[in-house]
């Protein structure tokens, strides 16, 4: 629910169906005692999933991930945090190098860390990870975790895990500015326009779907949209019933020759006549 808020630009007002059944107001939903729904507009909110306080997003992931997973999988993990960002509602912000997997070796406050800590490699060789254990004075408490993660060599991308990332992202930028509808004007807009699909107790509650309507949308470019952010390992099969007869077909980003990701060409799936989703 806290992520379906998010993509409507964490709205006081924006109404939904929660996983319990229940149709909510932002505000109504918890956030650690308080109410999650704070904006009165979108352009109020800044999205991000990195920013320079704290660690970067590659760095969180490498104490939630399990040890073994592949570098690959970990950029396809990247990539659908950044997703969050491109398809939500609000201000876009991407921290620099977050699309080519920065690492600051888990340092959690490099203001005064220096290059060796803050650098980027805009060679897209090398992210960062395994420069050493970040500062004591910032970043003590967590060097018992970051002692046998960074001697890990099974954690550091491959140039080709950097290059997948930027270009992925690159794709993500391409979708957003494809259409208006991923940053409506106002409130009222998003209520009208924006519809979570496949919530309440019946969810499959790895995947995450939003259709948007840009029907004389000024620089709407399409008709609709239908986004959908699988957080599962596996592909995720969905009824859609409220969009059976569509005839939806993949995003031109998606089915060019230049894509990034071959994956939704190859397995992405939609039937028309049932009104079902695959989502690889």
């Amino acid at each position: 629910d806290l992520l379906r808020l998010g993509l409507a630009g964490t709205l006081r007002s924006f109404r939904f169906t929660t996983h319990t059944g229940e149709v909510k107001r932002g505000d109504a939903i918890d956030y650690a005692g308080q109410p999650a729904g704070f904006a009165s507009q979108p352009g109020e909110v800044v999205n991000y999933v990195e920013n320079h306080d704290n660690q970067t997003l590659f760095d969180l992931n490498t104490f939630k991930l399990p040890r073994d997973t592949s570098t690959a999988d970990r950029a396809r993990v990247q990539v659908l945090g950044l997703a969050l960002t491109a398809f939500s509602q609000g201000v876009a912000y991407f921290h620099a190098g977050v699309d080519i997997l920065r690492s600051k070796s888990g340092d959690r406050d490099s203001y005064d860390s220096g290059d060796w800590f803050n650098r980027i490699d805009w060679t897209y060789q090398d992210n960062g990870w395994g420069s050493g254990l970040p500062p004591e004075k910032t970043s003590a408490g967590f060097w018992p975790l970051l002692k046998p993660l960074l001697a890990d060599a099974r954690i550091k991308p491959a140039p080709a895990d950097i290059a997948f990332t930027r270009d992925a992202f690159t794709d993500l930028l391409k979708i957003r500015a494809s259409s208006s509808a991923f940053r409506l004007a106002t409130a009222e807009d998003v209520q009208q326009r924006l519809t979570l699909l496949n919530t309440g107790p019946g969810q499959v509650p790895t995947l995450l779907l939003g259709h948007l309507d840009a029907r004389g949308l000024a620089g709407g470019g399409f008709a609709e949209l239908l986004y959908a952010i699988n957080a599962g390992t596996g592909a995720s099969t969905v009824s859609l019933p409220t969009l059976r007869g569509r005839g939806l077909q993949l995003h031109p980003v998606h089915r060019a020759t230049t894509a990034a990701d071959p994956r939704p060409l190859q397995d992405a799936r939609w039937d028309a006549t049932t009104g079902t989703l695959t989502v690889p």
